[in-house]
């Protein structure tokens, strides 16, 4: 058998297994979590020793006794309304130094000044500077209260008094130690514990509420449930899992240690920060007054409250809490605040650039050079955008030696440059698989270098080199927590140490828990050691963000910090989000996986990382068309859209369904590009102030408690909201729309035809194949589009009528249309206006049924129709006869997110009750730095006031310093206006207006005068469209309307 054939064998029989539970801890079979579970309240009866207490400006510390052990507490105040709770081994007796991940933090966090500290015999209360937390400590038993700026009682820890921690020791004759203190062995691997066992776990109380979110990643309810007594505890240990099980606690790929608790009045969250394999037990249930401090009395007034409680327990490290108090001295207590918390402690996801929020294109594998030049060609042939083409593990060296990351393969991918430029030539990217095993084989320079400088993680006996297999076989770990090994992987992706990459390339880590499919639970061994001696078990959770946040610098250096990176990582921790986009990893094309898809996301936003996806039609499996098409129309609603599939699956380019399920795939990536612009904006406001672009419904709905546990339906930015179907067979969906907005009755639109819609629960057609996904436009908003996504239509011969004319000639056709209502109207150059006519089910490239009329008699719609005056020209348009249709092609293809960056605006402006809309448009090259460096943006901030009874005005007032370039271009529709430079001009679709205006002024400032712009109403949809401001969002503008 050839090299190559072995390979592909190690690739089949490891990555078409689906999980096999035996192979992965349970809480039973883990001698630390055992322990840890079996506590009892107040079984460890930890106290604070008074007669330690220090304190300085910022810091609280004391000792904590019971009859075994002494630790030191130490309480931090932070900036923002934040504490830090630490419980540690005394430094004067521990004999080794727990480790702190601070390399998930986004830097060290600010300390603030308490304002105040006041004690007594019983209890200490400390008031953070900014007097937005407050934390008392309990003498006897042990528990920190930790209170929000208005006072109120929102979290407890030890409450329940399962404080344990296992000091590192060595082992003494005589003691007797319980079972895995030691060691510990599952299935056929012994785990080895020089230290004794170094566990730590504490019960943490939400006090006052039901529900509580967060603990990524796990395939199960967006809201977490309760896992006393029923299943084992929430797990965070990042593994490979194949063909993931939808309901389980059992971990994945992510460990994300935040929880975020909500209720009406209030919301709080907590951080564990900890890189070890964490345990977290849930329950939400009734408790007695009993069982909290005598400050609950002031919190409550009946017999009993809700809480939600939590028992984390983690096999090393320290307990190291984050206490988010939510409380905004303007708003009081949100969940925005809370997440703002959360931002200013773990990071934020930078702007990416506006090519990665496009649609990605991917499979395992695309088998050679040609067959990238087709499937993207056929992207165009078929008027589908499309912005990066994605590379699997195939195109590595493979001939004699497979997967040799940074390496090409010779036989398929010969030119590696020449293709990546022609993908670039279409305004495209495309992405390489990267991953964190190498090849052991002397011949393999990334091996062989690594080797010369030691760059490789260590066995348990800290001298030979660890060994396990993946893709390549037989492969070896680079140890990121080295700088060496830092520094070395940074210099591997400059242009000509990676041969063959550009600039357009970019980067896909995968198997970066690391995945050893040979290893323990698919991983490495936990008493394998990383550099200054820390054992696995300590960092594991860590390493993929050391991992993705190394070639992260790496994309950053090969242009010198210019281009801002993209890359996006299968394994994650805190702070992940700071350099890489996450995806759900392997998931199988089950109507299951679809609906898990959303609550896995939103539970990832709500910790911190909001730039996420899954598979599209899912990893593992064939979808049925209809599954297919349903998860298209969802993924154009999720922050990250990419379409991946196993090597083994059936090829699903969108053209290779029927027509029909084509169309409506098109149709969603369509919507997709046409919203760039919004997603662009609020991946600029979550940069800035932490804000996911992903919301759950209580983000901005924080006291409508029937959404507390919504995870079928989500917001996007403060402005959409999203329902999708995931059900097989569906024609409807049953919504439920907000019915208050603050103090003001909710107003809603369909996203799609911008027609009023009425609060409440209420069923939603949503036809297969027909029915657009159900978006709606929140009331107060202003969303920005771009409505240029124009291309071909294919028309049958049938539908011609008698007035066309085709002159054809070597099958290319060019069509003449007189001025019949009930033709096709295509138009070209001049100063035409971009009209058609197509039949109810044909679509056109714009894929916009919000302006599709009623039909008439003759069962044509009318789509985008502008009155032509009296230019009587026949338009034409380029066009081909094939297999019985004509096919016509129109104007102003957009293939991809790079060419329409300087596309025109249309705003979608949504009136609240009172007649106002407020929203953002911001743009900037797209590409680089130059945004954050120089401001080098533009960011609009626009605003429609119903001034008075009889007149409204819209204004927008930029900031920023993006200057572009001219660009050298005529363009003429019906839905742009014309303009000479790169930065867009605006139409505008007033929703929500009860009248026409008699006469439109606009103003630009600078500019002396007024000029007026043309208007369209529509009284039954109550929609108002001006057309054609031609103002540049650079401008300061005003425009005034009169009724």
């Amino acid at each position: 058998m050839s090299s190559r054939a072995v390979c592909l064998l190690l690739l089949f029989s490891f990555s078409s297994l689906a999980v096999k539970r035996g192979d992965f801890k349970t809480c039973s079979q883990s001698a630390f979590c055992k322990r840890h579970r079996a506590i009892s309240s107040n079984t460890n009866g930890y106290e604070v020793d008074w007669s330690t207490i220090e304190k300085t400006a910022n810091q609280f510390k004391a000792k904590l006794v019971n009859n075994e052990n002494r630790l030191q507490l130490t309480i931090t105040g932070l900036t923002e309304g934040r504490l830090r709770v630490q419980i540690d081994e005394p430094e004067e007796t521990a004999i080794r130094q727990r480790y702190i991940p601070t390399q998930a933090l986004a830097g060290d966090p600010v300390e603030l000044a308490f304002e105040s500290i006041k004690e007594d015999a019983d209890q200490a209360e400390i008031v953070n500077g900014d007097k937005q937390a407050k934390a008392i400590i309990h003498r006897s038993p042990f528990v920190i209260d930790l209170l929000n700026g208005n006072g109120d009682l929102v979290t407890q820890i030890n409450a329940g008094g399962k404080l344990k921690v296992d000091l590192f020791t060595t082992r003494k004759e005589g003691v007797q130690y319980p079972d895995g203190f030691w060691q510990e062995r599952f299935k056929s691997w012994t785990d080895s514990k020089p230290f004794g066992s170094s566990s730590v776990g504490v019960d943490i109380t939400m006090v006052g509420f039901r529900t509580a979110y967060g603990l990524p990643e796990h395939a199960d309810s967006f809201s977490l449930r309760s896992t006393v007594g029923s299943t084992d505890p929430y797990r965070l240990y990042n593994t490979d899992v194949f063909e993931y099980e939808i309901g389980n606690p059992m971990a994945l790929y992510v460990s994300v240690p935040h929880l975020l608790a909500h209720r009406k009045e209030a919301t709080a969250g907590v951080l564990w920060l900890n890189a070890a394999e964490t345990w977290v037990d849930t329950q939400s249930a009734e408790s007695s007054k009993g069982l909290f401090r005598k400050m609950w009395n002031t919190v409550v007034t009946d017999d009993s409250t809700p809480n939600f409680t939590s028992h984390f327990m983690s096999e090393s490290g320290l307990v190291d809490v984050f206490f988010f108090s939510g409380k905004s001295l303007e708003t009081g207590p949100t969940p925005q605040k809370v997440h703002k918390q959360l931002a200013l402690t773990s990071g934020v996801t930078p702007l990416p650039p506006l090519f990665a929020l496009g649609y990605h294109q991917s499979r395992w594998n695309y088998r050679n050079e040609d067959d990238v030049a087709k499937v993207t060609a056929k992207f165009d042939e078929h008027d589908i955008p499309m912005d990066v083409m994605w590379l699997d593990i195939e195109h590595t060296d493979g001939k004699k030696r497979c997967t040799k990351y940074f390496i090409w393969s010779p036989i398929h991918f010969k030119t590696p440059k020449q293709m990546i430029d022609g993908v670039a030539a279409t305004g495209r990217k495309m992405v390489t698989i990267i991953d964190p095993h190498i090849k052991k084989d002397p011949a393999y320079k990334v091996y062989q270098d690594a080797m010369v400088m030691e760059l490789y993680i260590k066995n348990a006996d800290n001298r030979t080199e660890y060994e396990g297999n993946c893709w390549p076989g037989t492969s070896k770990y680079l140890d990121f927590f080295k700088p060496k090994t830092r520094e070395y992987w940074i210099s591997q992706f400059a242009f000509d140490r990676y041969e063959g990459s550009t600039e357009n390339l970019y980067t896909w880590n995968d198997m970066n828990e690391p995945s050893v499919f040979s290893g323990p639970e698919g991983t490495i061994e936990r008493d394998a050691i990383h550099h200054g001696g820390l054992e696995n078990r300590e960092v594991h959770n860590i390493y993929g963000l050391q991992y993705h946040s190394a070639t992260f610098e790496g994309q950053l250096a090969r242009t010198d910090g210019v281009d801002r990176p993209f890359l996006l990582s299968r394994a994650g921790f805190i702070g992940s989000q700071r350099t890489a986009a996450i995806w759900t990893g392997d998931n199988a094309a089950e109507w299951s996986h679809l609906a898990i898809s959303s609550p896995m996301m939103l539970s990832l936003s709500v910790a911190g990382i909001p730039f996420a996806g899954a598979d599209v039609g899912g990893f593992f499996g064939n979808p049925s068309e209809e599954l297919h098409v349903r998860w298209y129309n969802v993924g154009a609603w999720q922050p990250f859209f990419r379409a991946h599939s196993h090597i083994e699956t059936r090829r699903r380019e969108p053209w290779l369904s029927s027509e029909k399920a084509m169309l409506s795939m098109r149709r969603s990536i369509r919507e997709r590009y046409a919203l760039l612009p919004y997603w662009y904006a609020i991946f600029r406001e979550h940069a800035q102030n932490g804000m996911p672009p992903m919301r759950p419904i209580f983000y901005e709905f924080p006291e409508e408690e029937k959404f507390f546990e919504t995870q079928d339906a989500w917001m996007i930015g403060d402005a959409l909201f999203v329902h999708p179907v995931v059900t097989k067979g569906a024609t409807t969906v049953t919504v439920q729309l907000p019915e208050r907005d603050g103090n003001k009755t909710a107003q809603w639109f369909d996203y799609h035809t911008g027609a009023p819609q009425l609060s409440g629960k209420q069923t939603i057609s949503a036809v297969l194949y027909e029915s657009p996904t159900p978006v709606w436009q929140r009331g107060g908003t202003i969303v920005p589009t771009w409505q240029r996504v124009s291309g071909r239509l294919s028309i049958p011969l049938s539908l011609l009528n008698a007035h066309s004319q085709i002159l054809c000639k070597n099958a290319e056709c060019v069509l003449g249309i007189k001025g019949s209502r009930d033709g096709i109207f295509l138009a070209v150059g001049g100063s035409s206006r971009l009209q058609v006519y197509v039949s109810r089910w044909l679509e056109s490239r714009m894929g916009d049924t919000r302006r599709v009329a009623q039909a008439d008699g003759r069962g044509f719609s009318k789509l985008g129709m502008e009155e032509s005056g009296s230019e009587s020209r026949p338009p034409v348009a380029s066009a081909r006869m094939e297999n019985g249709k004509f096919y016509a092609k129109m104007l102003n293809i957009r293939r991809s997110a790079w060419l329409m960056r300087a596309d025109p605006l249309t705003l979608l402006v949504a009136l609240d009750e009172d007649g106002q809309a407020k929203g953002t448009v911001y743009m900037d090259d797209a590409k680089t730095h130059a945004y954050r460096e120089k401001d080098e943006f533009v960011e609009a901030t626009m605003e429609y006031r119903s001034t008075s009874s009889s007149t409204a005005t819209f204004t927008s007032i930029p900031v920023g310093k993006f200057e572009a370039k001219n660009w050298i271009e005529m363009i003429e529709a019906s839905s742009l206006c014309i303009f000479s430079t790169r930065t867009p001009c605006v139409q505008k679709l007033i929703r929500g207006v009860r009248s026409s205006p008699v006469s439109v002024a606009l103003k630009v400032d600078g500019e002396a005068g007024q000029s007026h712009t043309g208007w369209k109403y529509d009284g039954k949809m109550q929609k108002l469209t001006l057309r054609k401001p031609g103002v540049l969002i650079t401008k300061q503008y005003s425009i005034e309307l009169f009724f």
